[in-house]
């Protein structure tokens, strides 16, 4: 058992610390020929309001707004509106109003994002059960948002799926947390190396659960610990 102390309201630099790890190595070679120092740069997730045409800005996780003043290095993002994503950026000196921050954007990551799925016991060879660590674990207002590690082969064709589930299959639980199952299927990639990112996870079909109880426990089956629950409280 593992309990996750993150709460809703933390300032997202802080969020941020704790995420730059697993796309550091992404966007390295995207961002050293720069002209900015590293202490610089800036991070933070967010999701797409697209204002009109190619119009657009980041509502971050905690609220405020980054409008990208410059989108030089990203001029050809594509927009989706709502899209999440983990933001690359300095600041530039000029306030704009009705922002808290005017951006100058060195890489946008898009985040997968997906719905809580209700697993039925017919689902459950589909769904998977596959090894994967849970590196941390946040809840903002709309999202549970896991850190994630597991092995795969490099290849590019080889896909993963994650997912995190309702069980219905599971026994009721009096702890005071809503469980849920952060499930992986490998698809029998072969384990050589290890991979990581962030996944977030729609809060809109448990909302009114989760209301009732004090947080989330989510169990996942870990690379060496086998399975393990993970506390986080709203």
């Amino acid at each position: 058992m593992k309990s996750v102390k993150n709460k809703w309201g933390i300032h997202f630099l802080f969020r941020m610390w704790v995420a730059v790890a697993v796309l550091t190595v992404t966007v390295s070679s995207c961002l050293e020929d720069d002209e900015y120092e590293v202490d610089e740069l800036l991070f933070a997730i967010g999701n797409v309001r697209i204002i009109e045409g190619n119009d657009y800005y980041f509502e971050l996780d905690e609220g405020s707004k980054l409008y990208p003043g410059d989108t030089t290095a990203i001029s050809n993002y594509p927009l989706v509106e709502n899209q999440r994503a983990f933001v690359y950026f300095t600041l530039l000196e000029q306030a704009l109003p009705g922002y808290e921050y005017n951006a100058a954007l060195k890489h946008v990551e898009n985040i997968l994002t997906k719905d809580i799925h209700k697993m039925t016991p017919e689902e459950e060879d589909s769904i998977g059960h596959d090894r994967i660590d849970v590196d941390n674990i946040w809840l903002t207002e709309d999202y549970v948002n896991i850190v994630y590690r597991f092995y795969h082969s490099n290849n590019a064709e080889k896909k993963h799926m994650l997912n995190l589930v309702v069980n219905e299959n599971a026994s009721a639980s009096d702890d005071g947390f809503l469980h849920l199952e952060f499930r992986h299927n490998a698809y029998n990639d072969t384990p050589l190396q290890g991979g990581n990112g962030i996944v977030s996870f729609r809060l809109d079909s448990i909302r009114d659960q989760l209301d009732k109880y004090e947080g989330l426990c989510i169990r996942a089956y870990t690379l060496y610990q086998g399975e393990n629950d993970f506390f986080v409280k709203k």
